[in-house]
C-alpha cells in the first residue's frame, strides 16, 4: 500500500494545524490540562491497594483530590488512539507492521533490536519528565498552549533534541521504492 501524496488528504497541513490548535484551546480550557500521566499513578496506586493497602494508606496521591477526580486521562489516551485509527482507515494507510519501513531501511535489525531501543527510549523520556517534576503530555501540551515561562523552553528544546535524534537515528529517509524514480 503506498503512501497518500499531498493531493489525497482532506485539508491542507496548515488547515489542520490551525483547526488542531483550536480543538486544544477548547480541550484545555474544558479540562484545564491535557496529562494523562496521573491516571497511571492513580491506576496503579489502585490496584496496589489490593496487595499493599498499608503502603497506599500513606501514598501521598491517594489523598490528593486533583489525582481523585483525574478520570478525564484515560479519555484523552482513548481518543488519541481512536483518533489515529480513524484517520489511517480514511486515508487508506494503515499497515499492521512490526517494524516501521523506515527502522527497517536505516538499520535492517530484528524486531527485538527496535523494541529495545524503543524501551530504552522511553525510560530517557520517563526520566526526563521525572527531572523536569512533570510529564512530557503536561509540560508540552497543556503548558505550551498558556504559554507557560517554563514550557516554552522545554518545547522549545522538545523539538530541537527530536529532530537531531531523529536525523541520527533516520539518515535515509526517502522510501526504497521512491528512490528508484
Amino acid at each position: 500500500m503506498n503512501k497518500p501524496d499531498s493531493q489525497t488528504y482532506p485539508l491542507p497541513w496548515w488547515a489542520a494545524g490551525i483547526l488542531l490548535g483550536l480543538v486544544q484551546i477548547l480541550a484545555v480550557s474544558l479540562s484545564q490540562s491535557l496529562d494523562i500521566s496521573p491516571q497511571f499513578i492513580f491506576t496503579n496506586t489502585k490496584i496496589l491497594n489490593s496487595y499493599a493497602p498499608g503502603y497506599i494508606e500513606k501514598h501521598p496521591f491517594m489523598h490528593n483530590e486533583e489525582y481523585e477526580n483525574a478520570d478525564h486521562g484515560w479519555w484523552l489516551g482513548i481518543g488519541i488512539v481512536t483518533g489515529a485509527c480513524v484517520a489511517a482507515f480514511y486515508l487508506g494507510i494503515w499497515k499492521v507492521r512490526a517494524v516501521s519501513d523506515l527502522w527497517q531501511q536505516n538499520h535492517n535489525t530484528p524486531i527485538v533490536v527496535r523494541l529495545i531501543a524503543g524501551f530504552f527510549g522511553g525510560f530517557l523520556i520517563l526520566i526526563g519528565a521525572g527531572i523536569t517534576y512533570g510529564g512530557v503530555s503536561a509540560n508540552f501540551i497543556t503548558g505550551f498552549s498558556r504559554l507557560s515561562l517554563a514550557a516554552v523552553p522545554f518545547t522549545i528544546a522538545m523539538f530541537v533534541s527530536g529532530m537531531l535524534i531523529a536525523y541520527l537515528v533516520y539518515p535515509v529517509t526517502a522510501p526504497k521504492n521512491n528512490q528508484e524514480k
